[in-house]
């Protein structure tokens, strides 16, 4: 039985919603069992500080400004011949705060999947001619246009050590995932009409695949779309000045400066997918037609990355900001399939291919593309106790040169490919090519950061 055009064929069900990938109870509770490793005191302005004991440096910047003390001129001048208070310096900060753990709760927007329109309606009794046809005043889109655009859930770790006692270089390590942002469209038979618009190449017009209409054909059609991004990252962080990696006693600076350099990895994989049953009601043509296919990209880059940090130490909170640059190469990735059986009398009989997914269009497709993905950030810190911080912050992430679903749907098909197919005497459509765009994420972060 021939698909019922106005063009018969189906799609998919997915009534995908965001859920949440981790709650903020999650995070309360690890930032509660982290805390029973730490001291319940006031925080130290000197997150990093080294300093002398008794008198004995343990660094060279503050045997200088020790000995400056001892001799009436210092800073330390009314403690002639003595070794430091206590009340003012942490007698074993050198072990300190070389270790560092930061957990955080990410709660982001990113950029939505375009997409032409995919599921359109008329009033009931349209005409079967124009029942869903784009460019009619009486045809209304139900889905398409931008889609998954909905904030999503996410996690992140950081952590890292300082190699030398004095923090002046280190080792650092990220991994952050935003959980799926899954969305769709569904509907199951009724008697609104539904339909799948396309532009039918042999006769240069707008026509509509049916699936659903009263006496023409009972469907159910679904539509999911899914986008997920991790990033995996490993720098070489070293002190830009002083060398002792800020909080030296010479200049008494509390702030650092550092610079970064490292590997970084950044995955987006997204889908587009289709699924649709029909049932035709005419009895000159019985039958059932059951169509899926699916559109699915995958963007992975790898790349050197650069930056720099900047850490502001106050009393009791410290604020960080962050800009790095990742310069490196983005495997682009397409694939596209389809598939379609009709069932008549009882025989069913396969093909390939479905709508929007045709044979020169199908298959997978890659390419190599330069990439440079910059990203910024701040973090506001507030020390709870001596090596546990509560964090708030905000990143914003650019990502180019990313192939995404939505953009790689050709709206112009030859209905000789549809099934079953007939003989194609026009240029086959629809056809493949990269198109490219951009992606942008960004949002907020909350959790906690443990020092040892």
């Amino acid at each position: 039985m021939p698909a019922p055009t106005n063009q018969p064929i189906a799609t998919h069900l997915s009534r995908f919603c965001s859920h949440h990938l981790f709650c903020n109870s999650l995070i309360a509770t690890l930032i509660l069992l982290l805390s029973l490793f730490c001291e319940t005191q006031s925080a130290h302005a000197q997150q990093y500080a080294v300093v002398p004991v008794n008198g004995n440096a343990l660094d060279p910047y503050a045997t200088a400004a020790y000995n400056s003390g001892t001799q009436g001129g210092g800073f330390l001048a009314g403690f002639p011949n003595q070794s430091f208070p206590p009340t003012l310096f942490t007698t074993n900060a050198a072990t300190q705060d070389r270790f560092w753990l930061r957990t955080d709760y990410i709660r982001w927007m990113a950029d939505g999947m375009e997409t032409p329109a995919l599921v359109t309606t008329s009033p009931d009794g349209t005409a079967q001619a124009d029942a869903g046809v784009l460019g009619l005043a009486t045809t209304t889109t139900l889905y398409g246009g931008e889609i998954n655009d909905d904030s999503t859930n996410g996690i992140r770790f950081r952590g890292g050590f300082f190699v030398t006692p004095a923090s002046a270089f280190g080792i650092e390590g990220e991994y952050f995932r935003i959980g799926s942002n899954d969305s769709g469209f569904s509907r199951d038979g009724g008697t609104q009409i539904l339909a799948r618009p396309f532009y039918r190449t042999d006769t240069d017009i707008e026509t509509a695949q049916l699936i659903n209409s009263p006496t023409v054909v009972d469907g159910n059609l679904s539509i999911g779309a899914s986008s997920k991004l991790n990033s995996y990252l490993v720098n070489g962080r070293v002190a830009l000045c002083p060398t002792c990696g800020g909080n030296c006693v010479t200049c008494r600076n509390t702030d650092r400066v550092d610079w970064l350099v490292g590997y970084r990895r950044i995955e987006l994989d997204e889908a587009l997918t289709f699924s649709e049953t029909l049932d035709s009601q005419l009895t000159a043509a019985p039958g059932t037609i059951v169509l899926n296919e699916a559109f699915r990209t995958s963007n992975e880059f790898d790349g050197l990355q650069l930056g720099v940090v900047y850490q502001a130490n106050l009393k009791r909170i410290w604020l960080e900001s962050l800009l790095r640059v990742a310069v490196g190469s983005t495997k682009q990735t397409v694939s596209i399939n389809g598939n379609t059986s009709i069932t008549e009398s009882g025989v069913t009989d396969n093909y390939a291919g479905g709508l929007y997914a045709q044979r020169d269009n199908s298959g997978t497709f890659s390419r190599d593309e330069f990439t440079m993905v910059p990203e910024i950030g701040f973090t506001l810190g507030v020390h709870l106790t001596s090596c546990l911080d509560a964090t708030v912050g905000y990143t914003l992430l650019y990502l180019p040169n990313v192939v995404r679903p939505g953009d790689q749907i050709d709206r112009d098909v030859d209905p000789d490919l549809l099934a079953p197919p007939g003989i194609v005497t026009s240029p086959s459509r629809p056809e493949f090519r990269f198109i490219q765009n951009d992606y942008v994420a960004h949002g907020l972060s909350f959790g906690g950061q443990l020092r040892f």
